[in-house]
Order: structure tokens, then C-alpha cells, then sequence
């Protein structure tokens, strides 16, 4: 009997402790500050994979925000590359989740408190290197 429950103790322990494995938080993922031509702004991506755009107080993109009339969502997504990222910023209508629009880009981690940023604006193409329409972003949260 003795030996039933302390198995049970051992099995209800493994089963707690590898329940709760650690999921590490990418590297990107928190609020970076930029500065452009003496404009400031930030760009947040969130554990939950949403994308916030801020400018001159100005906020756009997250969980739900106005665009053109319409209530909608901005999220993101990234591939891993050899020694960058490609990131896909994707605005949505909340209503049917149909896709508003794609914003391309890549980034590379400099450090766990910098990155460099580049996106195809305009519609555009993802970039492929680093070196036009390119930001280099500072982690603050």
C-alpha cells in the first residue's frame, strides 16, 4: 500500500512538473523605439503574435483597431533564416477575417536589444538586404 501511494506521489510529480516546461520568449518579441530623419517611433510585437505600430501619438495595428472605416487586426509572422528573420505584418477585417493587406519584411538581432528592421513599403516586395528602407530599433520593454 505504502509503495502505491508513494508511486502515485512520484507519477502525480512528474506529471505537474512537465506540464509547466519553460517556453523561452523570442528574442524579438517586446517594444522597439526607432528614429528616423528625427521622427520617433515604435514598434511592439506581442507574445501572442500581434503587431502595434506607434507615430506621433498615433497608434495603429494590435487586437483590434480602425482602418479605412473597417475594425480590424494587425498581426505578424516569422520565418527563421540562416541569419535573419523574414516577418509578415498582416492587417485583417475582424468581421470575416479576411486579410487587408501584408507589409513585408526582414529583420536581424544585433543584440538582444537591437534590431535592424527593413520593409517593403508601398506594396512592395520583402526586401533582401539591409541596406534601403532600413531601421535600426532599440528594445524599451
Amino acid at each position: 500500500m505504502k509503495l502505491l501511494k508513494n508511486l502515485s506521489i512520484l507519477f502525480l510529480s512528474f506529471t505537474l512538473f512537465s506540464a509547466f516546461t519553460l517556453v523561452e520568449t523570442p528574442a524579438y518579441v517586446g517594444k522597439w523605439r526607432g528614429q528616423d530623419k528625427g521622427d520617433i517611433g515604435y514598434v511592439t510585437f506581442t507574445d501572442d503574435g500581434y503587431a502595434i505600430f506607434e507615430f506621433d501619438g498615433q497608434i495603429m495595428g494590435g487586437k483590434s483597431f480602425v482602418r479605412d472605416g473597417v475594425e480590424a487586426s494587425m498581426q505578424y509572422e516569422v520565418e527563421k533564416k540562416d541569419n535573419y528573420y523574414n516577418v509578415d505584418i498582416i492587417v485583417k477585417k475582424i468581421e470575416n477575417d479576411e486579410t487587408m493587406g501584408i507589409l513585408q519584411g526582414i529583420f536581424k538581432m544585433n543584440s538582444e536589444t537591437e534590431m535592424v528592421l527593413a520593409l517593403g513599403f508601398d506594396g512592395s516586395s520583402r526586401p533582401t538586404d539591409f541596406e534601403t528602407n532600413q531601421i535600426t530599433l532599440r528594445k524599451v520593454d
